[in-house]
């Protein structure tokens, strides 16, 4: 009857979650403004006009941990790569992940800007 497909179409498929689905967009973004915080612009690389992005990946354990981290792809200044990995360093702990995210450690990899304005 109908009332019966009513009712199936209404609960949630097998396996689906129920959790917040904007939970990992929204601790991603958090990560993001963390890093954004914390990152300073070397006034020897400003003066040299130096500009660039760095691809910062690391990981992150279930309590905010950062493991492994590195420069995946070099900004083309070591001046503003070092920046880059002494930012990690301050920023740290980062915000635990949602339990949405399956793992013991997450893999993040975030484009560091810096630009003279």
């Amino acid at each position: 009857p109908a009332e019966t497909r009513a009712a199936r179409a209404a609960a949630p498929a097998p396996g689906a979650s129920s959790q917040n689905p904007n939970a990992v967009p929204n601790w991603k973004s958090e990560l993001v403004a963390r890093l954004e915080r914390y990152k300073r612009y070397p006034s020897e690389a400003q003066v040299r006009g130096e500009h660039g992005v760095a691809q910062l990946a690391f990981s992150v354990d279930r309590r905010g941990g950062v493991h492994h981290p590195h420069i995946s792809r070099s900004s083309g200044s070591s001046s503003l790569d070092a920046a880059t990995m002494a930012l990690i360093e301050r920023a740290a702990p980062m915000p635990p992940p949602p339990s949405e995210l399956a793992g013991a450690q997450i893999a993040i990899s975030v484009p560091i800007h810096y630009d003279i304005r």
